[in-house]
């Protein structure tokens, strides 16, 4: 008995909640002018343990484009977004690797012949992430997510992210 119950807690997580800060790139490939991934951006993700390897959260996010050129029919563009997501984690050797999918409502603001304009949708993400355990509180995370959005101006958003995450 005593060696069953040891199993079962080996199996559980060290922490409940994770926060996260990242910053990173991104941008679309569906926009002419403004379809590069040199944009800059930041994320938080907060996450919370649900069952053994499997984590359910938030990622809050804003993704500046193209403040050069134009984005499309937009100047001064810039996506705001927030994600609900379930991700599953695998535990690797040396890090621990996940898949994300989950839905989001997003923001592109910008400027149009002088006069702010605003678009505003849901949407859907599918990412992948790492994480390489510093301790058992403290880790560095990498991430790679493409967002669909219907938005006027583009669809399709890639991002890719890296930063610091606190267990607890």
């Amino acid at each position: 008995m005593l060696l069953l119950v040891s199993g079962a807690a080996g199996a559980q997580e060290l922490y409940n909640f994770t926060v996260g800060a990242l910053g990173g790139i991104g941008g679309s490939v569906d926009v002419e002018p403004g379809d590069g991934f040199g944009n800059t951006g930041g994320q938080v993700n907060l996450t919370m343990v649900t069952e053994p390897h499997t984590h359910v959260g938030f990622r809050i996010g804003r993704l500046t484009l193209d403040d050069e050129e134009s984005f499309g029919t937009l100047s001064e563009a810039e996506l705001t977004y927030i994600t609900l997501a379930g991700e599953y984690r695998f535990q690797e050797r040396y890090y621990e690797s996940g898949v994300y999918l989950g839905l989001g409502g997003y923001r592109l603001d910008g400027q149009r012949f002088g006069e702010d304009e605003q678009d505003t949708s849901l949407g859907a993400v599918l990412g992948f992430t790492g994480e390489f355990k510093v301790n058992r509180w403290f880790g560095v995370v990498i991430e790679l997510s493409g967002h669909y959005v219907d938005f006027d101006e583009a669809q399709v958003f890639g991002m890719a992210h890296g930063g610091l995450a606190v267990h607890f």
